[in-house]
């Protein structure tokens, strides 16, 4: 009874700050959450979308998660870029006994611009609007499994994220990261806001295959702040490690990128992989492919 009391603990717990989720992505786990600033496709999708604005590539990214080890505790997202825009589209689900407790899902469309550019720095910004939608499971009913139990409701919500950049010689990265600062909600069971976040980070590359990222993350209403440091370093061209803490809760992170591999000598084919431990609950392991075109 205590392990089903928990599931569902869990499992309200993420259905209301899973707009706050700062890990998605296999660089945001290994790294602990400091890609705020910098210069990465992953990143600029799925977190601060001012790192879209120098992009010319066309990529696809999925990946997948059991979040904590936990099996019936699922995250799954799919990125799609094109240039400077970007589509997000992320998963999280709670399952258990073949039945769904809860689920949760998020749309975002995004674009990034330079506001100012010359041989030297760049100002950028991007946009993301995104589109929630929750959905809660059935009671046990009489029969206790659900069958026949009634609905626990859905809702949806709506959110604005905008994020800036600064950048200097292509080594200096200073940024800013504002979450959800405008949000709508149509059920009063996700609250009368969407968590808000802000995030300032620090990046610098001392030399082309080195990123060193510092972030301080800030969820509204919470009076602590959490110091996010990660490092990236490109070993080879096909091989990038990485690695990653986090203060307040204490966390740990590592992971790798294999990449540059070449299919049918039209498109490159990434695979990464990222951990990140937890104070309290068992370590999240996530996966992730990329294809570029």
């Amino acid at each position: 009874m205590r392990f089903i009391l928990s599931i569902l603990l869990i499992s309200l717990s993420f259905n209301q700050v899973f707009s706050a989720y700062d890990y998605l992505g296999t660089r945001a786990t290994a790294m602990s959450g400091a890609v705020t600033s910098g210069n990465s496709i992953e990143s600029g999708i799925f977190h601060n979308p001012a790192q879209l604005s120098n992009s010319t590539d066309k990529s696809i990214i999925s990946g997948h998660s059991n979040l904590y080890g936990l099996e019936f505790l699922t995250l799954s997202h799919i990125g799609i870029l094109m240039k400077n825009y970007s589509i997000n589209f992320e998963k999280i689900s709670t399952e258990y006994g073949g039945n769904s407790l809860s689920s949760e899902t998020t749309f975002g469309i995004a674009r990034g611009v330079n506001l100012y550019k010359d041989r030297q720095s760049m100002i950028q910004m991007g946009v993301r609007l995104n589109s929630y939608n929750y959905k809660f499971g059935k009671t046990a009913g009489t029969e206790g499994d659900g069958s026949n139990g009634m609905s626990l409701g859905s809702g949806s919500a709506a959110g604005f994220d905008i994020g800036f950049q600064g950048v200097l010689n292509k080594k200096y990265f200073v940024a800013y990261y504002l979450q959800n600062i405008i949000s709508y909600s149509e059920a009063s069971n996700l609250g009368q806001n969407l968590p808000e976040t802000i995030s300032i980070g620090i990046s610098y590359l001392p030399y082309k295959d080195l990123t060193t990222s510092l972030d301080i993350n800030q969820l509204s209403g919470n009076k602590d702040s959490e110091i996010r440091f990660g490092i990236e370093y490109k070993l080879m061209e096909s091989l990038t490690i990485r690695t990653g803490l986090q203060s307040n809760p204490n966390r740990f992170s590592g992971g790798f990128e294999f990449g540059n591999i070449k299919l049918a000598t039209l498109y490159n084919f990434n695979f990464s992989y990222s951990f990140l431990t937890h104070h309290v609950l068992p370590t999240t392991h996530q996966f992730s492919i990329q294809v570029k075109f």
